[in-house]
């Protein structure tokens, strides 16, 4: 999956990546290093900001290691569970499962420090724990919704869509757009993004929540079929497997009037498009509305010497102050729902709140599986024949599914 759901854009810009202490990736003595993924000079000011916070609870200096997302993971797989793992560790929810050996359970400091875990948002909390056990303390959460082109929508005579709308007043949207010239949707392979589209429109997955696929089920090919049949028709753009960001530019650039797409990406998006962006529920079918959620947080690895100072570091960096600031800043949507409205009122998107608030309360967590990066692989490679409607999904699954192993 690409930086985006990670709330950064990878960039390969390795004069970001900074040392860790005294060749130990951990910290020792004053220092906690802290690993992160960083994608431009700001996201490193705004971390930097975040480790101080840290480094002041914990009364030690808390050191940002940071490299780009991509090279992030190939780093941390080397360095959890080794002497070299730094102390806190930035966490993807879809990735819990692959890393999880090498982080520490945090449910005895949350208890023996009084940390209000309660005050965040339950979604996110489920989406970075595993069987009841709680690995990171998340920053950011959000549910997979749509971004819509207010303008092209309203060229086509086509009304703002209700939270909660059907796939059927999709359809018809598609139908006045398509008379107007307009592409209504931008088709995409990524995980999240098509695991998502499906899930809205009959409830079909391939991941089980215990990070078991099976690609075999017949909903999940058939809501693929579905997304085939918009492309077929002309509706919706071909997926292209070599550039994952096909489908943001095919948004940004006007060439379709909609995309699947996190909170993550809001304000960025706004900010850059010469058109005014909506947010709307997925559109659902007769199973009625879902989508997955995703998010990040921190967490501490296993062989943190200092695991006490490191749980400090992070109350401070998920605190009510901190992650205010970050929402005022307009970056990912805030895991503290007291602090969701900051972000809101940065993004100034009419109607925006209503939709994700919709989109959230019936959104489950997307599980991390230790074949997630494998999947990719294959979605990158098969997946344009499935949605692109050059063969049937089932058989491009089924394809997909004698690779995947599991």
């Amino acid at each position: 999956m690409k930086a985006r759901s990670a709330a950064v854009a990878a960039v390969a810009a390795s004069a970001l990546a900074l040392a860790g202490c005294s060749g130990d990736a951990g910290g020792g003595g004053d220092s906690l290093v802290w690993s992160m993924w960083i994608g431009s000079t700001q996201d490193q000011q705004a971390w930097e900001s975040v480790a101080s916070a840290g480094g002041e609870a914990a009364g030690l200096d808390v050191s940002l290691q940071g490299s780009p997302f991509a090279d992030y993971w190939t780093k941390l797989s080397t360095q959890l569970g080794t002497s070299n793992a730094p102390c806190i560790v930035t966490m993807q929810s879809l990735r819990l499962n692959q890393f999880s050996d090498g982080l520490l359970p945090l449910d005895d400091l949350v208890e023996s420090t009084d940390f209000d875990i309660d005050a965040f948002d339950a979604g996110a909390l489920d989406a970075l724990a595993l069987d009841g056990v709680h690995y990171a303390i998340p920053y950011d959460t959000g549910p997979l919704v749509l971004f819509y082109n207010r303008d092209a929508f309203a060229a086509a005579g086509v009304d703002e869509p209700e939270p909660g709308w059907s796939v059927e007043e999709f359809e018809a949207a598609a139908d006045a757009l398509d008379a107007d010239g307009q592409v209504a949707f931008a088709a995409s392979i990524e995980d999240l993004y098509i695991q998502s589209s499906v899930l809205a429109y009959n409830g079909g997955r391939v991941l089980a929540e215990d990070g078991a696929y099976d690609l075999t089920s017949p909903e999940f090919a058939e809501g693929v079929d579905w997304i085939a049949g918009l492309v077929q028709d002309g509706k919706a753009t071909r997926a292209d497997g070599a550039d994952p960001s096909a489908d943001d530019n095919a948004f940004m650039n006007g060439s379709a009037a909609s995309m699947v797409a996190g909170p993550w990406q809001l304000i960025d998006i706004a900010t850059k498009a010469d058109f005014e962006v909506g947010v709307a529920t997925i559109p659902a079918g007769a199973s009625g509305q879902a989508t997955f959620s995703a998010g990040s947080g921190f967490g501490i690895s296993s062989t943190c010497e200092e695991p006490e100072a490191a749980f400090e570091a992070i109350t401070a960096m998920t605190s009510e102050d901190v992650l205010g600031e970050l929402a005022a800043q307009g970056r990912a949507l805030p895991a503290r729902t007291a602090q969701q409205p900051l972000w809101f009122d940065n993004a100034g998107i009419e109607g925006a709140d209503a939709s994700l608030e919709s989109a959230s309360a019936s959104s489950v967590p997307l599980p991390g599986s230790a074949l997630s990066d494998k999947f990719n692989q294959l979605l990158a490679q098969y997946g344009p024949q499935a949605v692109n409607g050059d063969r049937p999904a089932a058989e491009v699954l089924a394809d997909m599914a004698s690779q995947l192993g599991g």
